[in-house]
């Protein structure tokens, strides 16, 4: 599988690097954190590190977070995947994934056809502005050579937002917005996340195939304060667009702190869908659960 390549090839580069310490140049534009685990916490909550790193600017951290995440992500989506009556009526799946990384999407879509419908195939357009994701992406290529079920890959290295306002991505019938969201809103550009989601209304969802349905899979952070009040948002722009379709919201009961955070039905269960029997993961501060909060959009 997808995913057992990937986190297999992250952790050998992580283990193997040839260095006393993990970064011996490092680019922390403060004080070096001391470990990955720290520099990914940074990341994620800037708020809480106003010093801290804010990207993923680093190929060792980048190993570490797909050791760490992979899982978790593509357990989320599997699960939003299974609670889509649209998805079982596309004959092929055209799959543009916004802020890719290492495309835990990808792998969640794997599983789900090789259960579902096995004579189905998937082509998968990623995009992601960070280019330290791509010998990830080469490996992602080169296990696709081999796979029957995902036809087609491509990944574009550019701004989400820039490229979607220059470009028609024509005949896409998935849409997905995977910790999209919140990485606007550590970002500092939460504001723009209207102009975006404007943007992928006119230059992506407006040029489906009139005769097929078209499914957007939001999966992000639980927390209104991170951006999940903002979902919804896309709804009122595909209706001034005249765009059409059904929604439903979806949440993971774990460390749920507030009513605020059963965000619409909650999943019946939290457990990871993938599992890793043949290598030893335990240097990585691994997630056990599934968390977030999701939205699930079809088109008619």
């Amino acid at each position: 599988m997808l995913i057992h390549e990937i986190v297999d090839f992250c952790n050998n580069e992580y283990r193997c690097a040839d260095t006393e310490h993990l970064c011996p140049t490092c680019n922390h534009p403060s004080e070096c954190s001391g470990s990955c685990k720290r520099c990914l916490e940074q990341v994620h909550f800037p708020d809480d590190y106003p010093h801290g790193k804010h990207e993923y600017d680093c190929p060792n951290m980048i190993n570490y977070y797909v050791c760490s995440y992979s899982n978790k992500y593509a357990s989320e989506m599997l699960y939003l995947l299974q609670k889509s009556e649209k998805l079982e009526q596309l004959q092929e799946y055209r799959i543009f994934s916004i802020g890719c990384g290492a495309a835990p999407d990808l792998m969640a879509f794997e599983k789900y056809v090789n259960v579902t419908s096995p004579d189905k195939r998937i082509r998968y357009y990623g995009m992601d502005m960070n280019l330290l994701w791509e010998p990830i992406h080469e490996q992602i290529e080169r296990y696709v050579n081999e796979c029957n079920l995902i036809e087609w890959v491509e990944f574009e290295y550019a701004d989400a937002m820039e490229y979607i306002n220059t470009h028609d991505i024509l005949e896409t019938n998935v849409i997905v917005l995977q910790y999209v969201i919140s990485y606007f809103y550590n970002t500092g550009q939460i504001q723009e996340i209207q102009h975006f989601f404007e943007c992928l209304v006119e230059n992506v969802i407006e040029h489906k195939k009139e005769d097929e349905p078209c499914v957007i899979l939001i999966n992000d952070v639980n927390s209104s304060n991170r951006g999940r009040n903002l979902f919804t948002d896309i709804i009122g722009i595909l209706q001034s667009h005249q765009v059409h379709g059904q929604k439903q919201r979806y949440y993971f009961d774990y460390k749920i702190k507030h009513d605020g955070q059963r965000y619409g039905i909650r999943h019946e269960s939290v457990d990871m869908l993938f599992s890793f029997r043949d290598v030893d993961l335990s240097i990585y501060d691994r997630w056990s659960h599934c968390s977030s909060a999701q939205l699930l959009i079809e088109i008619d």
